[in-house]
């Protein structure tokens, strides 16, 4: 009886072994040139996007989605802004990847809520670096919303990624005593109307000061083509910070 339970256990592992690798497959889409596949590595879940003949890389982006701010979810893999630049930066020689970060508490703990969203850009990169055989030093994070107010705030009290040459915040703001403190240089670009809050756009880096070593490699834009909260499209103007950032 022990031997053919031991059997049926092998053969149930066996089954199950096969349906995960099917699984891993299912998730790799090519696009032309572009590859993407959803990864989980080490604990933590990104699509990367990468030229599919790529062997080497510029460096790495790992964007981050917008969300419910007073009952967040995990970040989205799927949203069209952050795919539109991670191809983009992927056609142009970098790994670019979106995370899921953590379900956070959003809005009734707003710090630890960038402390974990940092920490997973951090595990993101830090996976990617080590699969794909890139010096980590050579990233900028960036994200939309919600990700960007998170990555600003932890840019400012926790730093969880200071080898990060920099954060692109859209349609994202902070408060001025963290504008004072931002340890990474800023990209940040919203639409007119101060959507966000006081300090976003060249609200947000005005309020950087000029002492401040991150101040020269820092910009702020005020879209005024748009009046709604992530109302533009930045895409061109994101990855050019990007690549100035990565020189």
């Amino acid at each position: 009886m022990k031997k053919i339970s031991l059997m049926i256990a092998c053969f149930l592992l066996i089954v199950f072994s096969c349906k995960k690798d099917k699984t891993t497959e299912e998730s790799e889409v090519v696009k032309g040139n572009l590859k993407e596949v959803v990864e989980t590595v080490n604990g933590i879940t990104y699509k990367i996007f990468t030229d599919k003949n790529a062997t080497t890389f510029k460096g790495i982006l790992v964007m981050g989605s917008g969300n419910d701010e007073n009952n967040p979810t995990e970040g989205g893999l799927t949203g069209a802004a952050e795919t539109e630049i991670c191809e983009k930066a992927a056609a142009n020689g970098y790994a670019a990847a979106i995370v899921k970060y953590r379900k956070v508490p959003g809005t009734t703990d707003w710090n630890n809520s960038a402390k974990m969203v940092g920490e997973d850009f951090d595990k993101c990169i830090v996976a990617i670096a080590g699969k794909y055989n890139i010096d980590k030093n050579k990233s900028v994070v960036g994200g939309y919303s919600f990700a960007s107010f998170m990555l600003l705030t932890n840019s400012a009290y926790y730093n969880s990624i200071p080898y990060c040459k920099g954060i692109l915040a859209a349609c994202g703001a902070t408060g001025s005593d963290q504008a004072s403190k931002l340890k990474n240089p800023v990209f940040s670009i919203t639409c007119k109307g101060n959507n966000e809050g006081d300090y976003s756009g060249k609200a947000l880096y005005d309020q950087i000061p000029v002492n401040s070593v991150i101040k020269a490699k820092s910009e702020g834009i005020t879209d005024n083509s748009c009046n709604t909260h992530c109302g533009g499209n930045w895409t061109d103007q994101m990855y050019a910070k990007m690549v100035a950032w990565l020189k």
